[in-house]
Order: C-alpha cells, then structure tokens, then sequence
C-alpha cells in the first residue's frame, strides 16, 4: 500500500511538472508587440509634377522632398518563437500619409498670371505576415533580419488642385477648383527590416528596426469633378476614369460633354519607403 501510495504520488508530482514545464515553454513562446515609426526617404516613389511655364516664359515651382509612403506609422503585431534561430508572426500597421503638394506660379508685372495648387493626402492599412531570422542571439540582446509580404489593404488616393489665370489685357480669367479619388485596390508588396531587441525584463523586451517597403499602386478608377469659372460663368466637369491592363480603350461624353466617362491603360503608383520603428514586445 505504501509503494503504490507513493508510486502514485511520485507520478502525480512527475505530471505536475510536466504540465507546469509545457506550459511555461509554450507560454514562453508567444509575444504581442506594438510599435510606432516614420518613413523618412522614398526611393523612386510617386510624386507630383508640376511645371512653371507660361507661353515660354519662366516662372516658380516648388515640390515636396518625398513621395508616396512618407509619413507617420503605428503597428501592433502577435507572433511564435519556433527557435532560437526563427520566429514567425504578422503585423497590422495604420500609415498617416505625409501630403503630396506641387506648387506652380506664372506672375509677372502685367499681363498673363497663372497659380495652379496640388496636393494628393491619403491613410493606409496593411496587414504583413513575416519571418524574422536572428542573426545573433545574447542573454541580454539580439540582432534580426525580417522577411515579410505586404498586403496593403484598399485605399484611396485623394487628390485637390486649384488652377487659376487671367490675363486684363483681354480681358480673362479662370479658376477651376479640382477634386479626384484613385481607387486603389488591395496590393500585395514586400517588407524587409534590420534591428536590435534588447532585454528590459524576464517578460518585456524592446526592439528598434530599419524598414524597408515596396510596393506598386495600381488604381482601379479615378473620379474628378471641377467647378470652374470662366469670366464669370460657372460650370461644372465631371470626368470617370475607368484603368484597364488588356482590353479596348474608351472615350464617351454619354451626350454631355461636361460629364465623360473614359477606359484607358492601366496607371501605377510607387509607394516605396524606408525608415525606423521603435517598439516594445511582451512575452507571455
């Protein structure tokens, strides 16, 4: 009786701690992570053009430093410790675009005048499973290497533009207040990064990483409206760009040709970026 009432008890204790050394090794193993960044450059990313010249003429023009994928971000993220040398998780990141602005201006002592205004503004979800290969592990630090696939989810671009000119020795003038949305569909990029984790305590770690994002915009239509003035009579444009890979183009007026609906060839965005995150993780 006494052999077995320890055998038993010798076993419930063995269990235990076989239950109790599962449950610390898989609770050890996932990790949430939230972090906040900014892109800083965007090599050979989309920006607006703008051009000076009037009739010949010379005049001033001025363009934001950077493109597409600029601007401030915020990620949370989940992820698996597969081994000391492999990790496993997604992140979900809200990008604030930094504006897109072109301005052009034509302003001499007398006659012809021109100003014309653009600015492109946008936001950006994106959901980026990855794999983080550690390059050099220490009790206290580590160094990493992050492969993801960016999935950029459905997006709009919003683009305003006011134009306007007049000339009194004509006399004329014009202003046309321009309002138009790219539909950008959900697009499928790439992620990599470069970073250091650090240990702050048994559970909570801290990280700072080197991004770098590619990514191609393919809008699916565009829709501008412009009301326009011209020497003082008003009017209305309405202008549906439909953007196609393959097929027929296409240009309708629908018996209006102040509202005109158009199919032509596909037009593309580079939204490429590079830039920091500073972050936290926690271990459960």
């Amino acid at each position: 009786m006494n052999n077995k009432s320890n055998l038993f008890l010798a076993t419930l204790l063995l269990a235990t701690l076989m239950i109790q050394a599962q449950t610390e090794t898989s609770d050890s193993r996932f990790y949430i992570k939230v972090n906040a960044g900014y892109g800083l450059i965007t090599p050979g990313s989309y920006k607006l053009v703008s051009t000076s010249n009037a009739g010949g003429a010379s005049g001033n023009t001025s363009l934001s430093k950077q493109g597409l994928g600029s601007g401030v971000r915020a990620s949370a993220g989940v992820g698996v410790i597969i081994s000391d040398f492999l990790n496993i998780g997604a992140d979900v990141e809200y990008l604030s675009g930094a504006t897109l602005k072109s301005n052009a201006s034509y302003l001499p002592p007398s006659g012809y005048s021109y100003v014309s205004n653009q600015q492109i503004s946008y936001t950006s979800l994106s959901i980026t499973p990855h794999v983080i290969f550690k390059a050099l592990s220490k009790p206290d630090y580590l160094i990493y290497n992050k492969l993801g696939i960016l999935l950029n989810l459905p997006m709009d671009l919003k683009k305003t533009q006011k134009d306007e000119s007049e000339n009194a020795a004509v006399p004329y003038s014009y202003t046309a207040d321009i309002s138009g949305t790219y539909k950008v569909p959900l697009t499928v990029g790439l992620n990599v990064a470069l970073g250091v984790q650090f240990r702050l305590t048994d559970k909570l770690r801290g990280y700072a990483e080197i991004f770098g994002n590619y990514l191609v915009l393919s809008p699916t239509n565009y829709d501008e409206t412009s009301a326009v003035v011209l020497n003082g009579a008003p009017d209305k444009y309405e202008t549906h760009t439909k953007y196609i890979k393959n097929g027929e183009t296409s240009y309708t007026s629908n018996g209006n040709t102040n509202n005109s609906v158009e199919t032509v060839s596909g037009h593309t965005f580079n939204m490429n970026t590079l830039g920091i995150n500073i972050g936290i993780a926690y271990r459960f």
